[in-house]
């Protein structure tokens, strides 16, 4: 240190010091925001596998209830005042794609609903009112499938 002081290079007692902290400080503010970043990003995963779930169980509920009136076991009106919830919170958390096939699902259920409500029971068994049911099963399994890709779960 005093060869460096003889020398007129003193600076460098400063600047390895300063230099040092600096190094430091930078590195603590960095990882300190990659934590935040991944702990925001986990967050977000728990909150949409707790809302697609949810979301996911009240269309299924809904559709048993669709089925039993197509069957006979059910009135109409019974099984359109039954709670279906998820939707609004479904909005708020996911990502454009999610909203567009679960508004699709919500299209296909309305439609059946229209069957339902302008038919007779022996409608229920014509072509048309199967397309119907059929293209809901296809809406449901292309919003699980959409739900499925957001969360990136693939089937191994």
């Amino acid at each position: 240190m005093d060869e460096l002081i003889k020398q007129g290079q003193w600076w460098w007692l400063l600047v390895v010091p300063v230099a040092t902290g600096g190094f430091a400080l930078f590195g603590s503010w960095w990882g300190s925001r990659l934590g935040k970043t991944t702990e925001h990003e986990q967050w977000l995963r728990n909150e949409k596998v707790e809302t697609y779930s949810q979301y996911v169980e009240s269309l299924r509920r809904l559709d048993h209830l669709l089925s039993s009136v197509i069957i006979g076991a059910m009135s109409l009106d019974d099984a359109l005042k039954s709670d279906f919830t998820g939707a609004s919170r479904l909005r708020l958390i996911s990502p454009k794609s999610v909203r567009e096939a679960a508004m699709d699902h919500n299209k296909s259920r309305q439609a059946v609903v229209q069957f339902l409500l302008g038919s007779s029971k022996e409608d229920s068994q014509a072509p048309a009112f199967n397309d119907a049911v059929n293209r809901l099963d296809e809406a449901r399994s292309h919003l699980t499938e959409i739900m499925r890709r957001d969360l990136s779960i693939t089937d191994r």
